[in-house]
């Protein structure tokens, strides 16, 4: 099993969970392509600074990404409590709409590590066009 870069792991998780952030208010097909374009840069942030396992690492960027937004959620929950702004809920839309969105943002976050990979291989290894 290989060990996971936390540094690529927790910057690809970054942009991925802002992405989750600045669409957690809009319209569905808007949050699903905020989400797709955050989780591919995500992704390819995790990839590219992997050493190998470039996919892996943008899956569990991916996943982290989800982990701050939670994180953001109970944080606002918290402060909602004490008199402060609404909180948002953690699965607008429902748990189905939700997990549809999640493996929808999963598999950009995928992508974005296999266009890393794609990037970062060595010239010998590329495959040639024509």
């Amino acid at each position: 099993m290989r060990r996971l870069d936390l540094v690529a792991v927790g910057w690809g998780s970054l942009a991925a969970s802002i992405g989750l952030l600045l669409g957690s208010g809009r319209d569905w097909a808007m949050r699903l392509t905020i989400a797709a374009a955050a989780f591919a840069v995500g992704g390819l942030l995790a990839g590219v600074r992997a050493g190998s396992g470039r996919r892996l690492h943008a899956l569990a960027a991916g996943v982290g990404g989800y982990a701050i937004y939670a994180a953001f959620v109970v944080l606002a929950g918290v402060i909602d409590a004490f008199g402060g702004p609404a909180a948002p809920a953690l699965a607008r839309g429902g748990a189905e709409r939700w997990a549809l969105a999640a493996a929808w943002a999963l598999c950009f976050a995928l992508l974005g590590g296999a266009v890393a990979g794609a990037l970062l291989r060595p010239a010998g290894r590329r495959r040639r066009l024509g």
